[in-house]
C-alpha cells in the first residue's frame, strides 16, 4: 500500500509535468504572457514550479513509513557503482546548455534586448551521447537511480516510477521533435536506438 502511494505521488507529478510541457499549455501561456515575455520568462517559471512540485513529492515520500529493501555489498557494490559512473559519464558526454535548460539564458537575452535566436538545446544535435541513444540524459539519470546499491522500499518505488516516466516521456517528446525537425529526425530515429544502446538494423525507408 505504501509503495502504491509513492507511485501515485510520482504519477501526479508526471501528469502535472506533462501538462505544463504540452504544446497546448505553451500556446495558452504565450497568449497570456505575450510572445516576448513568454520567450523570456516561460522556461524559468517552468523550472521554478517544476522544482517546487518535485520538492513537494520528495517531502511527501520522505514522510511515509519506510523499510529497507536491499543492500548490495562486496564486489556487487563496486559493480553497481561502476554502472552509476557510466550513467554520470553519459550525462557529462551529452552536450546541453544548463543555463538555457533552466531558462536563465532566455531571461538574460531579454534583459539585454538581444534577439531570440535558437539556443543550443533548440537545435537538432546527433553527436556524442545523442549518437548512442536518442535520450542520453534520461538514460544517464535512470542508471544513477536504478543501480544505487542501497534501496529502501520507498526509494525503489521512486526509482521505478521515475524511470518509467522517463521512458514513457520519450514517446511524447519524439512526437514534438518530429513536428519540429521532420525528416531529419525520422532519419535520426532510424539510425539511433531510443533508450538502450542495443545493436539494431537500420530500418528500410
Amino acid at each position: 500500500m505504501i509503495s502504491l502511494k509513492v507511485v501515485a505521488a510520482w504519477g501526479a507529478f508526471a501528469l502535472f509535468h506533462s501538462l505544463t510541457v504540452s504544446e497546448r499549455y505553451e500556446r495558452w501561456a504565450c497568449g497570456v504572457l505575450g510572445d516576448r515575455r513568454f520567450q523570456a520568462y516561460h522556461r524559468l517559471l517552468f523550472t521554478l514550479y517544476s522544482a517546487a512540485a518535485t520538492a513537494a513529492v520528495l517531502l511527501y515520500v520522505r514522510a511515509l513509513p519506510d523499510i529497507p529493501f536491499y543492500r548490495i555489498d562486496g564486489w556487487g557494490r563496486f559493480l553497481f557503482h561502476g554502472v552509476q559512473i557510466l550513467g554520470a559519464a553519459l550525462l557529462l558526454w551529452t552536450p546541453w546548455d544548463l543555463k538555457e535548460f533552466v531558462g536563465l539564458r532566455q531571461w538574460e537575452r531579454h534583459r539585454k534586448g538581444e534577439g531570440e535566436a535558437p539556443g543550443r538545446n533548440e537545435r537538432l544535435f546527433t553527436g556524442k551521447g545523442y549518437g548512442l541513444v536518442r535520450h542520453p540524459l534520461y538514460l544517464g539519470c535512470s542508471l544513477l537511480l536504478a543501480f544505487h546499491p542501497v534501496q529502501t522500499r520507498n526509494s525503489a518505488a521512486t526509482a521505478a516510477a521515475v524511470i518509467a516516466y522517463f521512458y514513457i516521456g520519450t514517446f511524447f517528446e519524439e512526437r514534438r521533435m518530429l513536428r519540429k525537425f521532420g525528416e531529419a529526425y525520422r532519419e535520426y530515429q532510424r539510425r539511433v536506438p531510443r533508450f538502450l544502446p542495443l545493436p539494431r538494423r537500420e530500418t528500410a525507408r
